[in-house]
């Protein structure tokens, strides 16, 4: 159980005398940290340079393993959405050490031996669902391991077995709340009463939206985490203050730093950066200052009673930013303007094209049945944004739904 404060985003604290330990290791068995720190002996975690995903090209199955197949006890994989698909190995000490993690977890949200879980998330190489079993089973709570489901079927699962904990995506769970709308059923008699959702951004509009769907006592319980660190233990909304814009993130495991997405230089208070990680305590996969390409704001120190500091929830990812004509713009600002005005359950999507002239068009297209909102949504998104959308209404049920990630923006820039 972690101590009562554990260190600050950016700090080394008591990891210090461990990280150098497997920074020199690292060095010596991993050949990525070979190549990378070849012109510094310096064990000094903040000079050292960072690495992402793009720089593991062509090193093999495990690039960032300390040791062969044979040596790992669980094997998982990235989905591949944002490059090549990675295989990251733990061991038997790493996976125990995560079980640790998530009973830490477990017991900050309020999760008991009298829960029980359906967990709908994917299993075989993905970390999803046998990373939100461990959360389970590490407090006593049940699992009913069904994975990705039709939502007929789940609505069903959920009225007749005594499940008080559902693992899901944000998308899986609006599709949930419009399927059980269209078929009369009311979810707010259900025994649920917590969903542990995460595995993509999702904007507070649309969190609340879909959660009135479930009722007052359903509480929106946001996980964060990915393959690379062994599921969504690092970190969580705080359970009082779900939708409040801020994670309790894991510096008791991993040293986070929030660097600048362009230079190996932590950001200043207030300032967007991109979380970066390192493991002291990993045998199999170690990563050192690596660079996950989510984005969040650095906030003032604040902590809740789990002891662990903060930072503001996900504003994004660095390759879903889109640069249209030198502004920046995330798509989680889109989704924020538009599930706050729009028809509950309508969809949308972003589509940017390269006119004449080389200038960039950001067009907004999204389901309701008249023009009405266009005005509002307008003045709305282009002071949000800093650049002019040109909007559409379409008619309702237009665009495909997701049962897992969505995908919503479509760059025709590249065609």
């Amino acid at each position: 159980m972690p101590e009562p404060r554990a260190p600050a985003i950016g700090e080394l604290g008591r990891h210090e005398p461990v990280l150098r330990d497997a920074i020199d290791r690292a060095r010596r068995e991993i050949p990525l940290y070979a190549e990378l720190h070849r012109n510094t002996r310096s064990l000094d975690l903040r000079a050292l340079p960072s690495c992402s995903k793009s720089d593991l090209t062509g090193l093999g199955p495990l690039p960032l393993s300390a040791g062969p197949l044979s040596q790992m006890y669980r094997v998982s994989a990235t989905s591949g959405t944002t490059g090549s698909r990675l295989l990251i190995g733990f061991t038997e000490g790493d996976w125990q050490a995560i079980r640790d993690q998530y009973r830490w977890v477990a017991t900050c949200i309020g999760i008991g031996n009298t829960d029980v879980l359906l967990n709908t998330h994917g299993g075989g190489l993905w970390i999803g669902a046998p990373s939100l079993d461990e959360l389970a089973h590490s407090c006593g709570a049940a699992t009913v391991p069904c994975g990705p489901t039709g939502a007929a079927q789940v609505i069903e699962w959920l009225r007749e077995l005594p499940v008080t904990l559902i693992s899901a995506t944000p998308s899986y769970m609006r599709v949930l709340a419009e399927t059980a709308a269209r078929a009369g059923d009311n979810l707010e008699r259900l025994d649920l009463r917590m969903g542990l959702l995460g595995g993509e951004g999702s904007s507070a509009s649309l969190k609340r939206s879909t959660s009135r769907a479930f009722g007052s006592g359903f509480q929106w319980q946001e996980l964060y985490g990915a393959t690379e660190t062994g599921g969504p233990i690092l970190a969580f909304a705080p359970p009082d203050d779900p939708f409040g814009g801020r994670l309790n993130i894991n510096t008791e495991y991993f040293v986070v730093e929030l660097l600048h997405p362009d230079v190996d230089e932590p950001v200043a208070a207030g300032e967007i950066g991109e979380v970066t990680l390192s493991t002291p305590y990993r045998e199999g996969t170690v990563l050192l200052r690596y660079r996950t390409r989510d984005l969040a704001v650095s906030v003032p120190a604040q902590r809740d009673s789990s002891g662990w500091p903060q930072i503001s929830a996900l504003v994004g990812r660095v390759d879903d930013a889109i640069k249209v004509r030198g502004a920046l713009v995330y798509p989680s600002v889109i989704e924020d303007v538009l599930v706050g005005q729009l028809l509950e359950g309508a969809e949308w999507r972003i589509e940017v094209d390269r006119k004449q002239a080389a200038h960039d068009t950001i067009a907004v297209r999204y389901e309701h049945p008249d023009d009405s909102l266009q005005s509002g949504l307008f003045d709305d998104l282009y002071r949000r944004l800093g650049v002019r959308p040109c909007l559409e209404a379409v008619p309702p049920d237009t665009f495909q739904r997701f049962s897992g990630k969505a995908a919503r923006v479509v760059d025709r820039r590249a065609d």
